[in-house]
């Protein structure tokens, strides 16, 4: 069941020529080497390339004809990737491309991979320290335009309410606990509410390990929020992903975690599973064909932690 997210890409070598003759461009010569990268659920490219002079660069785009909205997020990520510091976790952009369809985003390229899948537990205090070294250098951040989790998740404030119009697609075991996962989902607009920078896609893929370096990658959903969120998304990526430890133990380890309510965590892990159940019911998005099944695979990830978890909550 657990695993990195995986969407459907095509192969740089399937982009526009025309974005070929920008990243060439940009990178001083003719690109002898492509490697194509997986994970994300995004249906345009991501690639690894490299020039006969030795330039590397990571890039990834997309057009309005793969995916609508992908190109927005794009360009969200780039405002973002711009406005960032320097800072080991975080990474840098070397030069944008928008021309009104294909947004293309030309990135350092980092010689490591994401963690392996499930998470191992040196690989998650790895990452959540990086999470709290990078904490400072966000906190002093600011990133015009950037939305308001509060104000722009539906997943925290209104997709989990779907649910309840779906039960008779689903597993029973989602109708007799809905009422009360709904009483904690009710809570979790006020926890998201905050003004400091998160990245707010915590995911296991979203992260390259370096031999000396921990990158959190994949800027495109930015938001400001509770600065406790992106800890809070690694513990539940423990069960989306799966991992040596579990969601609870994680929230127990994380020291920016470990002093907050365990009632907090739980109302975010019921809105979060509730909107994911909801999603699989639905028919797959143009571009993104493999949405459904993996929205069931991580609800079912957190159905072992929300059983836990509504047991001790009584």
């Amino acid at each position: 069941m657990s695993g990195h997210a995986v969407g459907v890409r095509i192969p740089y070598a399937h982009a526009p020529a025309h974005v070929h003759r920008w990243v060439e461009s940009r990178l001083g010569g003719d690109v002898v080497d492509v490697v194509d990268c997986v994970g994300g659920m995004s249906p345009g490219p991501a690639a690894r390339v490299r020039t006969a002079s030795g330039e590397a660069a990571f890039v990834k785009g997309c057009g309005v004809g793969l995916h609508p909205d992908t190109p927005s997020l794009l360009r969200d990520e780039a405002r973002v990737l711009a406005a960032l510091p320097e800072h080991p976790s975080l990474p840098r952009l070397l030069d944008c491309h928008d021309d009104g369809d294909w947004v293309v985003l030309l990135i350092e390229d980092l010689p490591g991979a994401p963690p392996p899948a499930p998470w191992r537990s040196a690989d998650l205090r790895r990452f959540a320290e990086a999470l709290a070294t990078v904490r400072p250098a966000l906190d002093a951040l600011h990133v015009e335009g950037l939305p308001a989790a509060r104000e722009s998740s539906p997943i925290f404030l209104t997709r989990w309410r779907e649910l309840a119009a779906r039960l008779d697609l689903v597993d029973p075991w989602w109708t007799v606990h809905h009422d009360v996962l709904a009483g904690h989902a009710e809570r979790a607009a006020d926890l998201i509410a905050g003004d400091a920078v998160v990245h707010w896609d915590i995911r296991a893929d979203n992260v390259l390990l370096t031999p000396d370096r921990t990158v959190l990658v994949d800027w495109g959903q930015a938001r400001r929020s509770a600065a406790w969120m992106d800890h809070a998304l690694l513990a539940l990526d423990c069960s989306m992903t799966g991992s040596e430890i579990s969601t609870a133990e994680q929230a127990a380890a994380d020291r920016v975690l470990r002093d907050r309510d365990p009632a907090d965590l739980l109302a975010l892990a019921s809105a979060v599973a509730m909107a994911f159940v909801s999603r699989s019911t639905q028919p797959a998005s143009p571009g993104l064909p493999t949405m459904p099944a993996t929205c069931a695979r991580w609800a079912a990830g957190l159905r072992p932690y929300l059983a836990e978890a509504l047991l001790r909550a009584g």
